[in-house]
Formats: C-alpha cells, sequence, structure tokens
C-alpha cells in the first residue's frame, strides 16, 4: 500500500523537476541563441599597408577561430589593455594552386602560389563583452598592421539594441551578489508562501517552454552543419582548404588520394565532395567513376577542385556526373559561393519536388523535369569556364579550330537541353502552373 501510494506522488515530483530543469535549459538556449553577436571589419591591404574600410556588430553567430593556422596573427584586446584572444586572418593575397611538371607519362605535382599586391577581405569573430579593440599583426616580424577600436560601434549598437543583455548599461548597474547570513528564529509565513508561487511559476513557465520546444523542434528543425570532404594529395593545399571551408561555416574531411576517399566514403556519406585531378596511383576522373558506380555514393554531389583546365572533352565525358569545375588558385569567397551555389540548387529542386508532388504531378515527368534542371545549370556553368579558359570570342570571322568548334556544339548542346525543360514543364500541366513550376 505504501509502495502504491508513493507512485503518484514520485511522477509528480520527477515531472515537476523535469518542468523546471526544462525551464531553466529553455530560457538559456533561447538567450544564447536570440543573443548571439558577431563582429564584422572590414579591411583592405595595397602593398603591405592595411586600412580598414568598415566595422559593425550584428546579430548571429560567427565562424570558429583559427590559433596555430599561417597567416596575419589577430588579438582582441580588453579595456585595460589585456589580451582576451589570439587567432589567425588568412593573408587574402595568397592563393594556392597546382602545376604539373616533368615527363607527361609520369606527371609530378609542384605547388604554386599565386600573391597579389592588393586585396579586400573581412575578419568576423564573435561578440565578448569584454573586448574593446582589435589588433592586426605580421607574424614574421611582429610589426602591428591596424588597430581598430570597437567602442564606437559597441556604443552605436547598444543605443540601438538597449535590452540586450550584453548592454553594459543593464550589466554595469547591476549590484553584486552577495551570500546572505543564515538567520536563527522563527521562518517567515510570507517568504514560504512567496517560494510556493514561485515554485508553482517556474513549473507553469517550464510547462508552456516544453510544450513550446517541442512545438519548435518540429516547426524549426535543427539543421546540421554541412559536410565536405577534400580529396587532394597535396597536404598544404588541404590545409588551405580546409581552413577556407570552415571559415564558411562546413564541417570538413580529409582524404590524401583517391584510394582513401573511397575508404572514407564507407565510413559515413558527406554532403559534397571536393575531387582533384592529378593524384598519383588513382586519380580524380577514375575516383569519379567509382564513387558513381556505387549506388550507395551515386547521390553525392561533387565539385573538381583541381589545377588543370576543363577541355571540352571533359564536359562530354564527366558533365552529367559533376556539379561544378573550379580552376586552382581559389579565393574564400569563390570555393564557398561555388559550395553554396550547388546546394541551393539541389535545396530548389527538393522543394519544387515536393510542391509538385502535392499538386498531383506525374512522377516520371516531374523527375525528368527535376534532372534537366540540374543538367542545364551545370553544363551552362562549364560552358562559361570553356569560353573563359580559351578566350573564346563570337562574331569573329575566319576558321574555327577544333576547340572552338566543341565549345560550340556545347552551347548547341545546352539550347537542345533547355528545350526540352521548357516542354517538360509545359506537360506539368496545371500543377506546375499552380506553384510547383520550374
Amino acid at each position: 500500500m505504501g509502495e502504491d501510494s508513493m507512485k503518484p506522488s514520485s511522477c509528480f515530483i520527477i515531472i515537476c523537476i523535469c518542468l523546471i530543469l526544462s525551464s531553466i535549459a529553455g530560457v538559456v538556449a533561447v538567450d544564447a541563441a536570440q543573443y548571439d553577436k558577431s563582429v564584422s571589419i572590414h579591411l583592405n591591404i595595397d602593398n603591405g599597408k592595411i586600412t580598414t574600410t568598415s566595422s559593425e556588430i550584428q546579430y548571429g553567430s560567427a565562424p570558429n577561430l583559427f590559433p596555430t593556422q599561417e597567416g596575419f596573427k589577430a588579438e582582441l584586446i580588453a579595456a585595460d589593455g589585456s589580451t582576451v584572444k589570439t587567432f589567425t586572418v588568412w593573408d587574402p593575397r595568397v592563393q594556392f594552386g597546382d602545376v604539373i611538371v616533368g615527363n607527361p607519362d609520369n606527371p609530378q605535382i609542384q605547388g604554386v602560389v599565386d600573391r597579389q599586391n592588393t586585396a579586400d577581405f573581412v575578419v568576423t569573430f564573435p561578440f565578448d563583452r569584454e573586448v574593446t579593440e582589435f589588433r592586426l599583426y605580421n607574424p614574421a616580424e611582429g610589426t602591428l598592421l591596424a588597430s581598430v577600436s570597437l567602442q564606437p560601434q559597441i556604443d552605436s549598437f547598444f543605443a540601438s539594441y538597449p535590452n540586450d543583455p550584453d548592454n553594459p548599461e543593464l550589466y554595469g548597474s547591476r549590484a553584486p551578489v552577495t551570500a546572505n547570513t543564515p538567520q536563527t528564529g522563527t521562518p517567515d509565513p510570507g517568504a514560504k508562501s512567496s517560494g510556493q508561487l514561485w515554485g508553482i511559476l517556474a513549473i507553469g513557465s517550464g510547462a508552456v517552454l516544453l510544450l513550446a520546444g517541442a512545438f519548435a523542434s518540429v516547426r524549426f528543425p535543427w539543421v546540421r552543419p554541412q559536410s565536405v570532404l577534400i580529396v587532394d594529395d597535396d597536404c598544404d593545399i588541404i590545409a588551405v582548404i580546409d581552413g577556407m571551408l570552415k571559415l564558411g561555416g562546413y564541417v570538413t574531411r580529409i582524404a590524401t588520394s583517391g584510394e582513401e576517399c573511397l575508404k572514407e566514403l564507407e565510413s559515413a556519406a558527406p554532403d559534397l565532395i571536393l575531387l582533384d585531378i592529378v593524384m598519383s596511383s588513382m586519380d580524380g576522373w577514375e575516383t569519379l567513376k567509382r564513387i558513381k558506380k556505387n549506388p550507395a555514393t551515386n547521390g553525392i554531389p561533387t565539385i573538381m577542385l583541381t589545377g588543370q583546365s576543363l577541355t571540352p572533352k571533359d564536359v562530354e565525358e564527366y558533365g552529367i556526373c559533376i556539379e561544378d569545375y573550379i580552376v586552382k588558385p581559389v579565393t574564400s569567397k569563390g570555393l564557398n559561393d561555388a559550395i553554396a551555389h550547388v546546394f541551393a540548387r539541389k535545396q530548389m529542386i527538393r522543394e519544387k519536388i515536393a510542391a509538385a508532388i502535392g499538386a498531383g504531378v506525374d512522377r516520371d515527368v516531374l523527375c525528368e523535369c527535376a534532372r534537366l534542371t540540374r543538367v542545364v545549370d551545370v553544363n551552362k556553368r562549364l560552358w562559361e569556364l570553356l569560353v573563359k579558359t580559351y578566350n573564346l570570342e563570337y562574331g569573329t570571322e575566319g576558321p574555327e579550330d577544333e576547340i572552338t568548334l566543341a565549345i560550340k556544339n556545347t552551347e548547341r548542346k545546352i539550347r537542345d537541353q533547355e528545350h526540352r525543360l521548357e516542354q517538360c514543364q509545359r506537360s506539368l500541366g496545371s500543377g506546375a502552373r499552380g506553384g510547383a513550376h520550374y
């Protein structure tokens, strides 16, 4: 009897504890997400001289900082002059690539560095209410290259958002918390009733937050960071690409050969593969073939990132298998923009498929439209790269060489694909016109 009578009470206590804990955790999580801030400093480097063009504080998360990579040394300084954080900023003038040297039957890869005299770049880091200054140093000589006071931006930001919990006017005016000396004597009945009231409020708010959290998890599911597998046999290039991607918010994995790439894919599939072409033992094209032959991996988007120039033959043979083709050297912005385009196109197609299915569109026609949408977009990007690589100029008279003819044939093929895509879209009928149109 005693055991049975304890069960409802025990369950109630457990529920109350869970609700209170969820209330506290919910408040902390909401505050942390809602008030995340980052600082962005826009800089220009011209023949070694760095100037600040603008700086701002905004809501949102910042990428991870690199403490030990090569580049400029950066420091975040507190008001008392002490160093709060030290990290590394990539030198935007330096771009890495590779070239093929030696006998064509036994090619060797030689790393190359392209250094520019002038470049614009942005340094972004998480906001810290202790930090009032940003400094940038030459790591070799230790000389100060730039110093940016953040106090004007801090004052301006909190003038616009006075209720932000990091506002110095709020936390600076709070009385310090001190431990009260225990009092002896009769307990205060008012204190007891007040404590009960706060307990009820905590439980109630916990229940509300629990329900809100459950709704939010369904309505706004957590989005995991997208993962990219970098495949290159040059460790220096891998280090640079890895840094660029992490600055873009991606989770990275590394393979230094085609064989290692296939082993990595056996353990877990990434969201995208960056694949070099010129690698010893198994080159990038052979690695790509094996990836696409395997049903478990053939759906992984693959971008070729290489020092080799794209050829019309490559487009003809491998264009259907790749999402893009990036020629080294590459900038951080160029790389991240290309990857973002692939993910955005994939998401766009996925959303339109869902909308079309909801509208009752024929699945076969829908799949054909989705395939053609991707093919046309990829081939256009490859064709533009061919025109740029071979400096093809339209409207000029004279004999056309083999390369020019091949590029123009690629253009005609794209026009045919676009025409088929238009026919496919028209065949979707009212379902497409009702909101599922490609």
